[in-house]
């Protein structure tokens, strides 16, 4: 389905605890721009091992909460547990009330430590917050703080596949412990998007939510957003090739070069030409809260700060829905606002069952681009269909190679179930009718 995910970087689950599909690799290669690409080497182990006896404890020292229940939620490359706190603690001064939905304890993996960064992405958190959009907050430790570096002894096994990995990384010591970043957010509960029919109106509203999401932190600037790099950034798709070997079909390793080969012909030059802000980075299915539609239209740019979690019946319920709340900040940077629809664009095609997924760009560029007349520009159209081919590719790609790493590990497969039919549908449907088709939707929802 999505990018292979780590469980909400700097953000929580929903009600179920799944959550969004994504690696996050890390290395210290530069790329053209001097901006740090970081990817794991094979075989690497970024991710800390530790158990959920680790987990209340860090809990319970660092945020002096008494832990009533813990469990652990999915991720890739970081450990991240849902914790349900006992309502009488009273041992930190900066939580006033307990949340009544549990928290999400989050230890990064040992590549993404960087203060700066961090601090970044809570303050676009903390300015979304101020405006109305449902999204997690981090909490205060005991010392006031929002996060802290720990040194943590692994209790776990290292998952690891000696095969790929470098006698260095072998007979490293440090393998048994690392230093990580430690956070606390607030539970988010609601529905996944994932978990409701795509219908027109809700593809109208991701378009909607997306476009006012942008605008609500247009002006924003961090040195850290501006610098801030990772394979799953759309501008990081040539780096795929490095990665192919892991894709055993020679056919679709071939269309994951041509799209790479049509990335740069078709996209690198325009990039000049493409309007930029501070990008979500990664707006997915698991990372998209959605509720029951209100009665007056066009009222779901922002959110009340409590999504109404609805019962778990697949699509039998067929009410429409809209979206009222967003997860994981973790790829969030100083970039293109067309790779945010771009991105979008392809995670609500990967799981469009009620909408021809050929037809989903044309209802979120018309959700898009009805919030204050927003509009792409003409390169940027032009360029829209490779950089959601793009996102494709990276999904299946890193996909495939994490798996690589971990066999035995088939939630890292989830974004090959359909991708790779439909990313060869869409690839090969001539640019001209694919945007025919879009444009048509886009006049007839004109307001």
């Amino acid at each position: 389905m999505s990018k292979p995910n780590k469980t909400v970087a700097s953000s929580t689950t929903t009600a179920d605890l799944k959550d969004d599909r994504k690696i996050k690799a890390t290395n210290n290669n530069e790329c053209e721009n001097s901006t740090s690409v970081e990817l794991t080497r094979p075989g690497q182990q970024i991710r800390p091992a530790i158990s959920c006896e680790v987990a209340v404890g860090l809990v319970e020292r660092l945020y002096g909460l008494k832990v009533l229940s813990v469990s652990e939620l999915n991720s890739y490359y970081d450990h991240n547990f849902l914790v349900k706190i006992d309502p009488q603690s009273k041992g930190n001064p900066f939580v006033k009330d307990i949340w009544p939905h549990g928290y999400v304890l989050k230890v990064l993996n040992s590549m993404d430590t960087r203060e700066d960064r961090i601090d970044a992405v809570h303050a676009v958190q903390r300015i979304l917050g101020a405006k109305g959009f449902n999204c997690p907050q981090p909490i205060l430790n005991i010392k006031g703080q929002d996060k802290s570096i720990e040194d943590i002894v692994y209790d776990l096994p290292i998952e690891s596949d000696d095969k790929k990995s470098t006698a260095e990384f072998q007979e490293s010591d440090a393998i048994r412990q690392g230093r990580h970043v430690v956070r606390l957010f607030i539970f988010v509960p609601g529905r996944l998007l994932v978990e409701v029919p795509y219908t027109p109106q809700l593809l109208l509203s991701l378009g909607r939510y997306i476009c006012s999401l942008q605008k609500a932190i247009e002006g924003f600037s961090h040195p850290a957003m501006e610098q801030f790099q990772n394979i799953w950034s759309l501008d990081s798709v040539p780096q795929l090739l490095g990665f192919t070997s892991a894709i055993g079909d020679h056919e679709k390793r071939r269309l994951i070069e041509d799209i790479v080969e049509a990335y740069m012909k078709e996209v690198v030059p325009k990039k000049n030409r493409f309007q930029k802000g501070v990008i979500h980075g990664d707006f997915n299915e698991q990372n998209i809260l959605v509720r029951k539609a209100s009665l007056s239209e066009g009222d779901d740019s922002t959110a009340s700060s409590q999504p109404r979690p609805q019962p778990q019946d697949a699509f039998g319920d067929q009410s429409e829905h809209e979206v009222c709340g967003i997860l994981d900040f973790g790829d969030t940077a100083f970039s293109f606002y067309l790779y945010d629809v771009a991105i979008l664009i392809m995670y609500a095609m990967l799981d469009s069952k009620v909408v021809d997924f050929l037809d989903v760009g044309g209802y979120v560029l018309a959700g898009y681009m009805s919030v204050d007349d927003r509009t792409l520009n003409e390169a940027e159209f032009e360029a829209l269909k490779v950089c959601v081919a793009s996102r494709y590719a990276q999904s299946l790609t890193m996909g495939a190679y994490t798996h690589s790493l971990n066999p035995t590990n088939e939630y890292l497969l989830m974004s090959s179930k359909n991708g790779w039919t439909q990313l060869k549908t869409f690839w090969t449907t001539p640019k001209d009718q694919l945007y025919d088709r879009w444009r048509i939707i886009i006049d007839a929802n004109r307001q």
